[in-house]
C-alpha cells in the first residue's frame, strides 16, 4: 500500500467552508425573494372610466342656460297641455328667460327614434329655445352643433314626457339638433327664438 504524504501543517481558512451548491442555492433564495417582493414588469395606471352624464342641460360653460324641466305630475298622453308655441301664438310668454313679445316659433318637428334636423338660418333674438314633447315617457337626448360639429347645449331627458322639456341657450351658432332616443319613442320638437328677459322685466305676464 502506497502511502501519500502528509501535509506540513493543518491548513488554515479564513471563514467557514463554502461549498458550490449552497452557495447556488443561497443565491437562488435571495433572488425568489426579491421577486417576490418586486414586481418584474410595472402594471400601468388604471385609465379613468367615462364620466355619467347627468340628467339635466349641459352646456359649454361661458353659454347661460334656462332650463325648461317636465311637470312630473304629467305622465302620459292623456295629461295634454298647451305646448309653448300654442301659449306664445295666444300672445303669452311661458319661456323663463324670455323678453315677453319677443318669442319667435322657428320651426315644428314630428319624429320617431334618432333625428338630425337642420336648423332655420332665420332666427332672431339672443336665446335658442329647444323644446320637446313625447307621446310616452323614454329617455331622450337632445344635443345642439355649430358649424364646426361642435357641441353647444345638450339636454338629457330622463324621462322625455308628454309635457314639453329642454331650454334655451345664448345661442347663434347652432345650425343643427340631433335627437338620440329608442327607435319606437314618438316625439314632438319645437325651436323657438327670443331675446333674453331684462332684469326689470316681470317673469309673468
Amino acid at each position: 500500500m502506497k502511502n501519500f504524504p502528509l501535509a506540513s501543517g493543518p491548513t488554515r481558512h479564513s471563514g467557514p467552508v463554502r461549498h458550490p451548491w449552497l452557495t447556488l442555492a443561497a443565491r437562488l433564495f435571495l433572488v425568489s425573494l426579491a421577486t417576490a417582493c418586486t414586481p418584474l414588469v410595472d402594471d400601468p395606471a388604471p385609465l379613468p372610466g367615462p364620466a355619467t352624464t347627468a340628467s339635466g342641460p349641459s352646456f359649454i360653460p361661458e353659454t347661460q342656460v334656462f332650463p325648461i324641466t317636465p311637470s312630473p305630475h304629467e305622465h302620459g298622453v292623456g295629461d295634454k297641455r298647451p305646448t309653448h308655441a300654442q301659449l306664445i301664438a295666444k300672445g303669452k310668454s311661458p319661456l323663463p328667460g324670455a323678453r315677453p313679445g319677443s318669442e319667435k316659433v322657428l320651426m315644428h318637428y314630428s319624429g320617431k327614434g334618432d333625428a338630425w334636423i337642420e336648423l332655420p338660418a332665420q332666427r332672431s333674438g339672443a336665446l335658442l329655445w329647444i323644446l320637446v314633447g313625447c307621446q310616452s315617457e323614454a329617455p331622450l337626448t337632445i344635443r345642439s352643433l355649430n358649424l364646426r360639429g361642435i357641441e353647444v347645449a345638450r339636454y338629457d331627458l330622463e324621462p322625455c314626457r308628454a309635457a314639453e322639456g329642454g331650454g334655451g341657450t345664448e345661442d347663434g351658432t347652432s345650425t343643427v339638433v340631433e335627437i338620440w332616443t329608442d327607435p319606437q319613442v314618438s316625439y314632438e320638437l319645437t325651436i323657438i327664438s327670443s331675446e333674453m328677459r331684462a332684469q326689470k322685466d316681470s317673469p309673468h305676464r
